[in-house]
């Protein structure tokens, strides 16, 4: 990292050692940044008047999806997906009504999938956004049900949605409801990686949850050792949150199998934000005594 970095976070990977996100550089802002083959690439502040937000995915080939936008309530105002190859940012086509935008991620093919809030008449509503490569210059919006919410999406292009009544996948214009735990009284989603969810689990009386995987069978089962997860890459590495009596820090599981613990810290605090498919785990620490912070990577054998 270049000196005076006070904070960096990684959101992306491209799956072959490679990995994107921000930091706050010695200017004081949060920067667009990538991590290649040892060295550090800074993509600046903004894009055109707006700063990044978000670099949620990059494909094996080097592009870098992220997002742009200015953060004023409630959350509108000019917000782009921006597409980062060989250094150069080309912002894609917004929908024709006002809304936030929040790109989610980019397939090997270069589809871009992400969501965008409008209003319609009193309340936020939120729009499935897809803008397929092969038809460049257009974006396809798809109106979903009363609250239901694109969280993630799938390298086939299959959408994981968030719902009153709990996970859902669409897939060309279908949705299906994710398989329930029974006397669960929550089930959330929030990745999938070559047809596996993963999310949480929660109960009541008394309050306590648990991470959980939707395998390839559909079929829930709840993570040992867990309280939640983070990321999941195509082969089933998982990272999440270990249950208290396993520390509380940050896991690494195998599909259902635990695998590592990673031990607490009393001075920092620690995320691990994504899995990669070349077996890696990478995320970020944070010092609460300074407030400074770093990026980092674990190999998994």
């Amino acid at each position: 990292m270049p000196s005076g970095t006070r904070q960096s976070e990684v959101t992306a990977t491209n799956h072959q050692g490679g990995f994107s996100g921000r930091a706050v550089l010695a200017d004081g802002y949060w920067h667009g940044v990538s991590w290649r083959n040892g060295q550090f690439i800074d993509y600046g502040t903004k894009v055109g008047d707006e700063p990044f937000t978000i670099l949620p995915d990059e494909t094996r080939s080097g592009t870098v999806l992220a997002g742009t936008g200015i953060a004023v309530p409630p959350y509108y105002g000019p917000s782009y997906a921006v597409l980062i190859k060989n250094g150069q940012a080309t912002k894609l086509v917004r929908p024709a009504n006002n809304g936030f935008l929040r790109p989610l991620t980019i397939n090997e093919n270069g589809d871009v999938t992400g969501r965008n809030m409008v209003r319609v008449d009193t309340q936020y509503v939120h729009r499935l956004l897809r803008w397929p490569a092969d038809r460049p210059g257009q974006v396809i919006e798809t109106v979903l049900p009363d609250k239901y919410e694109p969280e993630h999406a799938d390298e086939d292009g299959t959408v994981l949605l968030r719902t009153p009544d709990g996970p859902a996948l669409w897939r060309n214009g279908t949705i299906t409801p994710l398989a329930k735990i029974s006397g669960a009284a929550g089930m959330f989603a929030t990745k999938i990686s070559n047809g596996r969810v993963i999310g949480r689990v929660s109960y009541t009386s008394p309050y306590r949850s648990y991470g959980v995987l939707w395998d390839t069978d559909g079929v829930p089962r709840v993570l040992p050792k867990s309280s939640d997860t983070r990321a999941i890459n195509r082969d089933g590495l998982i990272t999440g949150i270990t249950d208290e009596a396993t520390g509380g820090g940050e896991g690494i599981w195998r599909l259902g199998q635990f695998v590592h613990a990673v031990p607490k810290s009393p001075t920092h605090s620690m995320w691990l934000t994504v899995a990669s498919d070349d077996g890696s785990v990478a995320g970020s620490t944070y010092n609460v005594n300074d407030g400074t912070g770093e990026s980092f990577v674990l190999r998994c054998v």
